[in-house]
Order: structure tokens, then sequence, then C-alpha cells
């Protein structure tokens, strides 16, 4: 019969707790980075979200759903909640009718604060932690009342300008009264670069937001992969120029593609590696173009192979365009997985992508606006070989100073101060 080792026992029970919430079904790597990092530094971390659509065998050890193992009155009697719980079980999460439902019942319906205080509260208390960290602006009241309920830390980690994303006036404005409301009572708020951290101090008179970028893990370099290349059939004297994320909206990726109808220079490839609402429309325009065999789109990847896919394109794109504050500051996950991949980047000329990627000179930014304005900086992009060799060896030295090892240091030295 196994036994149990008593200082085994009291070491985890002295182990200083930190319970992270998520309001999204598919937590994000920064998420799960962060409790790495954590954990080396002698954390315990519970990561409490949404429930999944599907039941996942690659399930993280650290997340927990909210509702397994406990049903809150609250939930039970909000209306609006079980409708939603209703309409899970029958129509996609992702699908049209689904988002159009969930827009409408965000814009008219809903309580912002309520939702989320109904959907989490009565889970997260089930877990007593010394930290409580609202990972994104949804988060925030529930991890301010369970904070106050025991005692504990209470960190925001922003991930975005929230309330400045493509919402009504209306949604804006809630969501900014919510932050106002309760940004207050955290004793550390972290963002995600320099922009959003000053936009922060300033909307909210803070002293201090700490940045922490969206870096990826590196590990050493091996030889040029070619899995593209040899998945689509590309001669390997063609470029690839990769495009990787979500197929969404507001990303100007149906002008991508025609962009690479109008390319004078037929050697380089465009990959799309991802899945989402957009993805029937990229399938069909792809093919209405005749552009089947220069334009490929790959199925999305877990992210613990992610990069080795990555690496074996020669290019990175991030095409977005300022559509909404919250655009205009990015710094997308996708801007490190580049980088550390070693691949040089062509970015949309904003400030934050302006600053990472022409400032460590590793690519260039520009008009990627229009079908014709992308072709022509594609051409250039591509036309000078000696140029991307400068911006590949930058790249060996840029990806450990923009890499998770260093910015997991920075997060420990923030939590430290909470032991």
């Amino acid at each position: 019969m196994e036994t149990c080792n008593p200082v085994i026992s009291e070491i985890k029970l002295r182990s200083p707790t930190v319970l992270m919430l998520c309001n999204d079904r598919k937590i994000d790597r920064r998420i799960l980075l962060q409790a790495d990092s954590l954990e080396e530094d002698g954390w315990q971390v519970t990561i409490l979200a949404m429930p999944e659509d599907y039941d996942s065998d690659a399930e993280d050890r650290r997340v927990l759903r909210i509702g397994i193992h406990t049903e809150s009155h609250a939930r039970r009697e909000n209306r609006v909640l079980e409708a939603y719980s209703v309409m899970r079980r029958y129509l996609p999460m992702n699908g049209r009718l689904m988002r159009f439902i969930k827009s409408l019942a965000w814009r008219f319906l809903v309580d912002h604060e309520r939702f989320y205080l109904n959907l989490f509260l009565a889970d997260g208390l089930q877990h007593k932690a010394n930290v409580i960290v609202a990972h994104d602006l949804p988060m925030l009241a529930v991890a301010r009342k369970l904070a106050e309920a025991s005692d504990a830390h209470l960190v925001y980690d922003s991930h975005e300008l929230y309330c400045e994303q493509e919402f009504s006036r209306g949604q804006r404005s809630s969501w900014a009264q919510l932050e106002r409301r309760h940004i207050h009572a955290c004793e550390r708020v972290i963002t995600v670069n320099p922009s959003i951290a000053r936009e922060l101090q300033m909307r909210y008179e803070l002293a201090e937001v700490a940045v922490i970028y969206n870096a990826e893990r590196i590990t050493e370099q091996g030889e040029r992969s070619w899995y593209l290349h040899d998945h689509f059939g590309i001669s390997r004297d063609q470029r690839v120029l990769l495009f990787q994320g979500g197929f969404s909206a507001g990303r100007n990726l149906l002008e991508l593609v025609e962009a690479m109808a109008l390319l004078q220079k037929s050697n380089v490839h465009l990959v799309l590696l991802g899945e989402g609402q957009l993805s029937g429309t990229l399938h069909r325009l792809i093919k209405r173009k005749g552009m089947i065999s220069r334009v490929h789109i790959h199925p999305a990847v877990a992210q613990s192979c992610l990069l080795s896919v990555t690496a074996s394109a020669d290019a990175g794109i991030i095409p977005y365009q300022a559509i909404c504050l919250n655009n205009y500051y990015c710094t997308p996950n996708k801007l490190f997985e580049f980088i550390a991949a070693g691949l040089p980047v062509l970015a949309s000329d904003l400030p934050e992508l302006r600053r990472l990627v022409d400032g460590n000179q590793i690519g260039c930014v520009g008009d990627l606006g229009t079908p014709k304005a992308m072709a022509t900086m594609i051409e250039a992009f591509f036309n000078d070989d000696q140029r991307l060799q400068r911006w590949r060896e930058q790249l060996v030295e840029v990806r450990t100073e923009l890499s998770w090892q260093r910015e997991g240091e920075r997060l420990k030295q923030i939590y430290r101060a909470f032991k």
C-alpha cells in the first residue's frame, strides 16, 4: 500500500498557491507559460476556465473547468445563462448563428460583470489561494471578489486593451466602467506591451503597469526544416510566406489572398495555418482566383508542435489593420512565434509592430491595407536576398532577448513580492 511522506506533504502545504481565472475555452499560451514559470519558482498553480465544447485527452493537469464539481445556485437562476447552456448543446460555438446570437445577447441582455460572477464565483470559492489572477478584463470582478473572500493578493493581467476592441459604443463604455471600478483594487497590473501599459496608466492614473511580452519559449535551432514545402509539394527554390492563427474577420486575410493573385513574382507561396469563421470563404476565394497552386491552407496544429511547422517557412506575415485601438496597439502571439522560429517578419505599420520588427531589424513594416499595397510589399520583401539574410542573422540574437525564458524570469520577480 502507498504511504504518505509527511515531509513532502508538509512542503506541499506550505507552497504558495496561485489561482488563475480564464474566460476562454482554449487556454492561451501566455497563461500556460506563466503557470510553468511560477511552478519553477515553487508556486502551486490552478487555472479555472470555461467548459470545453468537447472532452480533450490532452487537457493540462492544472486546468479545471467551471461547473464540473459544483453547480452555482446563481447560475441555475440566471435565465440568460440557462438559455446559453442549452444552445451550446445544439449549435457550434463558432458557427455563424451562434456568433450572431451571442453578439445580440452581449449588446442588449447581459450585464458583463454579473454574467461572469454567476459563472465563476461558486467554483472559485472552492479554491483558496495566496494570489488570485484575472487573466483579461472579463475575470477582473470575479478575481476581486475571490481575493477579498480569501484575503489574497490580486493581480490583473490585461492581455489586450480589452474595452477598445471592435465593440459597439455601449459595449466599450460598459467594459471601460467595469475596468475603472476594479483596477485600483489590484496590487499589480501586468500587460503585454509598453503602449498598452502607458494607455492603462494614463486612463486610470496607475503608478506602474508591468510589461510581460507574449514571448515563446525558445529551443536550440537545428537544420532547416522543409516541412511546408514537402507537405504542399512546393519546390525548395520557392519562398513560403506564412500566416498562422485564427481565420477571423479584421485580420485582412481575404485581401492577403487577393494580393497573391496580383504578384508579378511567382516564386512566392502563401500558407495560411489555422482555422476559423473565414475558412470556407478563404477556400472559395482561393479557388475563384485560380490560386490553388500558390495559396495553401494547413489545418491548425497543437501548440506543442507549432514552432516546428512555423520554422519551415521563409517568413511570417502580420497584415492586421487598425480597425480599433486594440488592434492599433497589438503584439499578437504570432509575432513572437515567428521570432522564436527565426523567421523574418513582414507586418503592418502599427506602433508596437514597428518598434519590435523594424526596431530590431528582423523584417520590415509598411502599408498592408489593400491587396495592391500588400502585393507591392511582398515583392519588395523577397527581392533582396542579402537583406533577408541579415534579418535572419539578427534573429539569432533577438530570439533570445524576446524569449519566454527572459519574460518568465521577470514574471517570477513580480510574484516573489507575494511570498
